[in-house]
């Protein structure tokens, strides 16, 4: 009971920190924005992805590699195993990271003139370079942790790293904006290296601490007799699919901040042209449509365990409920925030950006609100009845046909960045059909056809409210960006009164789906 309890209390420290994290990194790409415009932000954009990929690849498995054999060894009383993990581990790291760095500083110009194809990205692509150094040895210490049960420790490290990221993000930028542009995005990746020696520091205080509570209590190490060589390849083994399956949506990125500039380019636009477009809808358009995810993510984490647990109870009426009640929680969030930044989607980009330009991408852009968390939640489904490796093969061929469709779509004159919005749609639209498809498949769910059309008239009577309430404050001669807070506010009161009415707005749905009951 105990160990449920410790379970349960890490998972929500976890969440909560994951929350705090995510809304840092989406709030302040808003005056970032104001401050570098499109251009700026697609010169950010385009030198992020590559720093995401090299990350992913070289650090997304660690963690739980570690985690997986630390407290497997701790639980055949091998702590010695488990400290040699750790060494062998934070070597190993230390010296890829060093490597990788030195390997992206080194390519940094040649990433940015013959793929990127503008040369002003070598500045940010070479200023995040050593940000993979730290966040590979902070990857360690934080499957060390996880593997003694003790998530704190990551908590707090992702929250402080996160706060100094975003706070140098925002410092540099601003100081080094009157240099140029290339100098200020340069300055706003370098952040991400603040962040990761900041949160490196955080985990190295928390270790120490960890490390003289270990020798206070006067436990015997006992070793099992392996080598830290084989130690290594049994953490190098667990990792490594862990990390290809992490790699896929940072390298579809990467692939989008060549892609869609160079469409563009084909298409007659200019280098300066073609990147203000991609940085309106990589760091503008797509950072709304981060917002709404926020809260299906914890829905699809909190799905994965009730759905395993029904599962292992085989109670199939149980698991239908729940499948549904997921599905029902983040429709009901997602509807409405893409039918709000479709129809407001020139004021708020006005509102927050001070360019409205970017609505040309976030008005189709939107619709990826609901089937991203369609795609999130039908994943969290086949995660908790043991099918992982399907969403993860899904998963691959949604990015294969974003690569395509972007590729194909941006180069259409008429549709222009307007087509990688669409592609992202469609790809997305795919790829949670095909994850619905197999859970009703291998579940035999019953989806709530019925309640998910009322909810759809819901959000499209609310819609028009928007629209309508938008035109007449504007026509009153108030300012834009006062008509727009006005439509918010009404379309929320109006959706909330709908809802209450037809009865679907149920607090008590949300709360079992939470404690997965």
């Amino acid at each position: 009971m105990n160990k449920k309890q410790d379970f349960l209390k890490g998972a929500m420290v976890l969440s909560i920190a994951g929350a705090i994290s995510k809304i840092l990194g989406a709030v302040y790409r808003i005056p970032l924005a104001r401050w570098l415009g499109g251009e700026g932000m697609g010169l950010y954009q385009m030198a992020y992805p590559i720093y995401t990929t090299i990350l992913a690849l070289a650090t997304a498995g660690v963690p739980v590699a570690i985690s997986v054999l630390v407290s497997r060894k701790e639980t055949q009383g091998y702590s010695g195993d488990s400290r040699k993990i750790f060494r062998v581990s934070l070597l190993l790291l230390f010296i890829f990271g060093i490597i990788l760095t030195l390997l992206v500083m080194q390519s940094a110009e040649f990433l940015a003139s013959f793929v990127l194809k503008d040369a002003r990205a070598y500045y940010p692509i070479f200023a995040v370079a050593p940000a993979i150094f730290f966040a590979g040895l902070m990857s360690v210490f934080r499957g060390y942790f996880q593997g003694h049960q003790s998530m704190l420790p990551t908590a707090v490290s992702q929250v402080i790293e996160q706060l100094f990221r975003v706070t140098a993000v925002l410092v540099l930028a601003l100081f080094l904006l009157p240099r140029g542009l290339e100098f200020a995005a340069a300055g706003a990746t370098f952040g991400a290296v603040v962040g990761g020696a900041i949160g490196l520091l955080v985990l190295i205080v928390f270790f120490i601490r960890f490390k003289r509570s270990e020798n206070q209590d006067g436990k015997q190490i006992l070793y099992s007799g392996a080598s830290s060589v084989d130690l290594a390849k049994e953490m190098v083994y667990l990792a490594i699919p862990v990390s290809f399956g992490a790699v896929v949506l940072p390298l579809v990125q990467m692939l989008d901040a060549v892609i869609v500039p160079g469409r563009l380019m084909a298409i007659g636009y200019t280098t300066s042209q073609s990147t203000a477009l991609y940085g309106e809808l990589a760091g503008m358009a797509a950072v709304l449509i981060s917002l709404p995810t926020i809260f299906t993510i914890s829905i699809a984490t909190s799905l994965v365990p009730a759905v395993s647990q029904a599962l292992a109870g085989n109670e199939r009426e149980l698991l239908n409920t729940r499948i549904n009640y997921g599905f029902r929680a983040g429709m009901l969030i997602s509807l409405p925030c893409a039918a709000g930044l479709f129809i407001l989607a020139f004021p708020i980009c006005d509102l927050l950006y001070d360019t409205p330009s970017a609505g040309i991408a976030l008005e189709p852009l939107a619709f990826s609100c609901i089937v991203l968390a369609a795609f999130q939640l039908s994943s969290a489904g086949l995660q908790g009845i043991g099918r992982p490796q399907i969403a993860m093969r899904n998963l691959v061929v949604t990015g294969i046909l974003k690569v395509i469709l972007n590729y194909s779509l941006t180069s259409v004159p008429m549709l222009n960045i307007k087509g990688a919005a669409i592609g992202t749609v469609i790809a997305f639209l795919v790829g949670s059909l095909l994850n619905i498809y197999y859970l009703h498949k291998l579940t035999g769910v019953r989806y709530e056809g019925g309640r998910f059309l009322k909810i759809s008239l819901i959000t499209l009577l609310m819609g028009i409210a928007v629209k309508i309430s938008y035109g007449i404050v504007v026509g009153m001669d108030i300012s834009s960006h006062i008509a727009t807070v006005v439509a918010i506010f009404l379309g929320v009161l109006i959706y909330g009164g709908l809802l209450l009415i037809i009865r679907e707005l149920d607090i008590d749905m949300l709360k079992r789906i939470v404690k997965g009951v």
